[in-house]
């Protein structure tokens, strides 16, 4: 038996060490910038609701459905460090319930 667990966390951020840097750097514009520059909003009472009857449960799970139906339906704003940002606020809010 192997000691050695390594925990993969998911993020939508991309792999690749070459975009890493540009999109780490998108990431925190958009977690430290101000509301109207975010591509996204978040409903803070249609989030707290969707929570609730999500049961508790997988919290992260949770998070990346939001995160994943959100910019399905606003396409024009999606990218991956506005996923990564989007999925890290409303994490970051729930935790803070």
């Amino acid at each position: 038996m192997s000691d050695n667990n390594d925990v993969q966390i998911f993020s939508f951020l991309t792999n690749e060490p070459a975009n890493l840097d540009y999109s780490i750097f998108q990431l925190n514009l958009f977690l430290n910038g101000e509301e109207p520059n975010k591509p996204y909003k978040i409903d803070y009472h249609v989030l707290l609701m969707s929570y609730h009857l999500w049961g508790g449960r997988d919290l992260d799970e949770f998070c990346q459905k939001q995160t994943v139906s959100y910019f399905l339906m606003n396409p024009s704003n999606d990218s991956a460090e506005a996923r990564e940002a989007f999925c890290l606020e409303i994490r970051e809010f729930l935790l803070g319930m």
